[in-house]
């Protein structure tokens, strides 16, 4: 849908023009708010999020439970970096990816990351501390 000019939408459009690279491709669409599966935005227009973060919100936008459980979190820490310190939900995580895995019943262990590189960049530290070899 064409933005209306002098809409909300069409002024953070004209921000985004201005101050976000040319190679980041995004819809027309601004939001504003979202509730379970559907989405307003700037100028009220309702919508239907089919696409749910990516994958991110697959219990749709601001669900009672992911909600309350964010909020109880966060009056503990919001975050902790395991290379940092020690937390038992991430000890949690990976027992329980170990319990599920179908080698359960050899020794297996896990490594949560936040994307691909850091993925990449600690597997070659694991495999160099399992080969014994400074390179890989």
């Amino acid at each position: 849908m064409p933005l209306e000019q002098g809409t909300a939408s069409e002024h953070v459009a004209e921000g985004r023009a201005r101050y976000v690279a040319p190679g980041v491709v995004t819809p027309e669409l601004v939001v504003a708010q979202a509730e379970g599966a559907r989405i307003t935005d700037v100028d009220g227009r309702s919508y239907i999020d089919f696409a749910g973060g990516i994958g991110c919100q697959n219990t749709g936008h601001r669900h009672t439970a992911v909600v309350e459980a964010i909020k109880e979190q966060a009056d503990r820490y919001l975050h902790q970096g395991f290379f940092v310190g020690m937390y038992e939900p991430y000890v949690e995580v990976c027992k329980r990816l170990a319990d599920l895995s179908a080698c359960s019943g050899h020794e297996q262990r896990s490594l949560l990351v936040n994307a691909g590189a850091e993925a990449v960049e600690n597997a070659v530290k694991i495999a160099r501390v399992a080969t014994g070899r400074p390179a890989v």
